[in-house]
Parts: C-alpha cells; structure tokens; sequence
C-alpha cells in the first residue's frame, strides 16, 4: 500500500484499504504471484462520479479488476497478447477479462466498454513476485458497466423521418 501512495496512487490505495474485503484480497493476492494496474490519484478522482451508482461488491469487483493473479515484468507484459483473468474473476459466474496488446514499445489494455485503449504509463513497484504499474485510465468490465453505443451510421439508402414524412436518402 504504502509503494501504491508513493508512486501516485495514494486515492486508489485510499479506495482499497477503506473496504475490509477488498483489503484482504489485495493482502492475499499480494502473498503469490500478483501484477498491479494502479490508477493515478487524477484519474480516479475524475472517475468518482461514474462509479457513484455502484454497490459495494460492485465498487469491490472494479477495483479488483485492475489485478491480476500473475507476476509480469514489463518486458514480459509487452509480450503477452490477449486475454487476461483478473482477482474479480468468478469463473462461475462472470469473467472480469481484461485484453492486453503491445503496440511498439507500449502495452494498451482493454475493456469491450470503453471507446478508447488504457495505457500503461509507469512502473511504480516490480520484484519478484509482485509488479505494480501505473495507468491513464479506469478500466471498466462489461460485467459492471454498459458497452459503448455504437454511432447511428446515416448514409445511402437510409430512411430518415424529417417530420414531414418519411424520405429516401441517396
């Protein structure tokens, strides 16, 4: 907790340590094999308002989202492609993936509801068997928030009412 606060995460840590189950799951996940997303002191405070709708076990889920229950180095990060289970994964129930791709010397995270990647920014803590990593966004599960909608696309052969009936557009 105390590399989370150093490392600009202190609002995050803040979040984690004010719920005894996320606590002790964070504590438990620290005792193996664990890789850390940490999220920026700006970021979660201008994400508060998304998430002020969540239950508890739901704020719990997006937090233990951000971890994941293996170690990765960031060289070794930047080379894994794919699908990742985090800590809020129940496998009989929900998934809680997250995708990880390298793009050059990047690694962009995912989520199906967000319209743009999450990017890895910084390592704040990696040692054997825990790595931390700072990001630039929340990444948030489909299990707990909407897809993005996708546009209305308007174009050729398209019906469009304008009020005064319905016209064919070309």
């Amino acid at each position: 907790m105390a590399l989370m606060s150093k490392g600009g995460c202190k609002v995050f840590m803040l979040l984690v340590s004010k719920s005894p189950d996320e606590l002790s799951m964070f504590q438990l996940a620290v005792g193996g094999d664990v890789m850390m997303f940490c999220l920026m002191d700006d970021t979660v405070r201008g994400f508060m308002p998304r998430c002020r709708n969540l239950s508890t076990d739901g704020m719990v889920s997006l937090l233990l989202f951000h971890v994941v229950p293996v170690y990765y180095t960031l060289r070794g990060l930047k080379s894994n492609n794919g699908s990742m289970n985090t800590l809020a994964t129940d496998y009989a129930a929900s998934n809680y993936n997250l995708m990880v791709q390298n793009v050059g010397d990047q690694v962009m995270l995912r989520t199906p509801t967000s319209d743009a990647p999450t990017w890895v920014r910084s390592t704040v803590y990696d040692r054997d068997p825990i790595a931390i990593y700072t990001m630039d966004a929340v990444l948030e599960p489909i299990e707990l928030f909407d897809p993005m909608p996708v546009p209305a696309l308007v174009g050729v052969g398209v019906r469009v009412d304008s009020g005064a009936g319905v016209r064919e557009r070309s």
